[in-house]
């Protein structure tokens, strides 16, 4: 794949190199495992690559679908404006994932926008191809439609918390969301976690200080430890307020647990 043509692979060594391309779009994307290995030999000659900079805008809410991306490295924030200027980020896209899919839902126009936060490389395929694909291949069309439903329950929740729960609750939740096997990976910084919330970024850097003090999460290299999820349970419940204004007190939230 090249910046500027689609990946036509010359004679010499085409099964070879497409059988390559084809395991490792397998091995970086779920979606393409659903493709058959006839479809997916259709789709590796339409790909493009594309390269983004940091902060380098895919594309911004009202303009029209024309690309749909496959993340092959970095990671692309998909979020929205609100009236007051302040952005909410609605998903973050990391290796493996897709962008732009979204404006199936509106007839073809973006419904956010989508930028670059680290430097990003991705397989760019026109949304007409992807559109022709969509229709040619039944299971891809189920899989898209999972995702797109669990974008948009994402979106939903984003929305709801932001309206109905304290900022602690907000933050204890997202970082409820964001843990596997006890282990909170942010990889976003205390700025663009914010804007996953609604806040600001002094705030979330108290509220995370004074999780730390409770004993709820422990820092671990890039992210944090659950130390006591009953009680990251409670504050994401609203259970156990948490102010950023004032310091931590262990022992009234034992109490109140």
């Amino acid at each position: 794949m090249t910046a500027e043509t689609p990946a036509r692979p010359t004679n010499r060594g085409h099964n070879t190199l497409q059988r390559s391309i084809a395991w490792y779009l397998r091995q970086l994307s779920k979606m393409m495992n659903v493709l058959s290995d006839e479809e997916l030999e259709r789709l590796i000659p339409l790909l493009t690559e594309r390269r983004f900079k940091p902060r380098q805008v895919l594309f911004q809410a009202g303009d029209p679908a024309e690309r749909v991306f496959l993340i092959l490295k970095g990671r692309i924030k998909i979020y929205q404006v609100a009236e007051n200027g302040k952005e909410i980020i609605l998903d973050v896209v990391g290796k493996g994932g897709v962008v732009g899919d979204m404006a199936i839902v509106e007839d073809g126009e973006r419904i956010a926008c989508a930028q670059a936060i680290d430097e990003t490389v991705a397989a760019s395929i026109s949304w007409e191809d992807f559109s022709h694909l969509l229709h040619s291949s039944p299971r891809l069309g189920f899989a898209m439609a999972e995702l797109m439903a669990r974008r948009l329950v994402g979106m939903q929740r984003t929305f709801m918390n932001i309206v109905s729960k304290p900022v602690s609750a907000r933050l204890a939740d997202t970082l409820l969301n964001r843990q596997e096997n006890g282990f909170i990976e942010l990889g976003l910084t205390h700025q663009e976690l914010a804007q996953t919330i609604g806040t600001s970024r002094e705030t979330v850097t108290a509220l995370l200080s004074r999780f730390v003090t409770l004993g709820a999460i422990t820092p671990a290299g890039d992210g944090y430890h659950v130390g006591d999820e009953d009680l990251l349970d409670d504050i994401a419940n609203g259970d156990v307020p948490v102010s950023p204004r004032h310091p931590a007190n262990p022992q009234a939230a034992a109490a109140t647990g």
